[in-house]
């Protein structure tokens, strides 16, 4: 698939109109431009599209919630709003959505933006392009982007991203709880463990056994010290 784009240096100085074909690895000597749109509701949920089945690049892959290349006199915001509108229905105005990274991806100059919806949001999906629209929490969002299942990006990219939505917006990661269970380490979100008041019991019940075997150790010892006491003074 060929498509005529604005072209530009790696500093973005602009090159003029150039064909550029699609997903190739062919290796160029300018950059196109690309965005990518992350969009979170009310719940800091983050809403992710899978690809469909049918296109070229990375069908039936996870992604974020909208991307594209800016078109030939298009501005990155408005082929952000653009994408957004085409691939899932969502109609975004310039002041919900706000660019926080620009970076390069083989060839292209992926700007980032990131923005609010609201949880009564409805999606139309482009059935071409986008098979299905989820929210996942933070914590499911870092555990599916380095998988096979996650459209590849750059891993310092990620880190990034990750450390913007942690630090930058405060989003909780659902205190994430490490344990040791027979000397292997596992993470449980606390949304599993608030699912699973057995878990949780046991948790609990784990603590208290502790403090009790603690204290019967103590009196055990006074009972000993009485008992060699009595024995001593007959």
């Amino acid at each position: 698939m060929e498509k005529v784009l604005d072209v530009y240096t790696k500093d973005g100085e602009y090159l003029g109109t150039r064909p550029v074909t699609m997903f190739s690895n062919e290796e160029l000597d300018f950059y196109y431009k690309t965005v990518r749109v992350l969009l979170l509701n009310e719940n800091n949920e983050i809403l992710i599209q899978k690809r469909a089945d049918n296109v070229i690049y990375c069908p039936g892959k996870w992604e974020f919630s909208a991307s594209g290349h800016v078109e030939v006199g298009e501005n990155e915001l408005d082929a952000a709003i653009r994408e957004t509108k085409e691939e899932i229905g969502v109609s975004l105005d310039k002041n919900s959505i706000k660019l926080i990274n620009i970076s390069t991806n083989k060839n292209a100059l992926a700007h980032t933006f990131i923005g609010r919806i609201k949880n009564s949001t409805k999606f139309t999906l482009q059935k071409e392009e986008v098979s299905e629209v989820k929210y996942v929490s933070l914590y499911d969002f870092k555990n599916l982007i380095y998988t096979d299942d996650f459209v590849p990006k750059e891993k310092s990219y990620y880190e990034f991203l990750l450390d913007y939505l942690v630090n930058t917006l405060k989003i909780d990661d659902r205190n994430i709880i490490k344990r040791q269970v027979n000397g292997e380490n596992f993470s449980k979100s606390m949304d599993s463990i608030n699912e699973d008041d057995n878990v949780k019991e046991g948790m609990e019940l784990d603590n208290s056994l502790k403090i009790i075997d603690y204290v019967v150790a103590v009196l055990l010892m006074v009972l000993v010290g009485i008992v060699v006491y009595c024995i001593i003074k007959l």
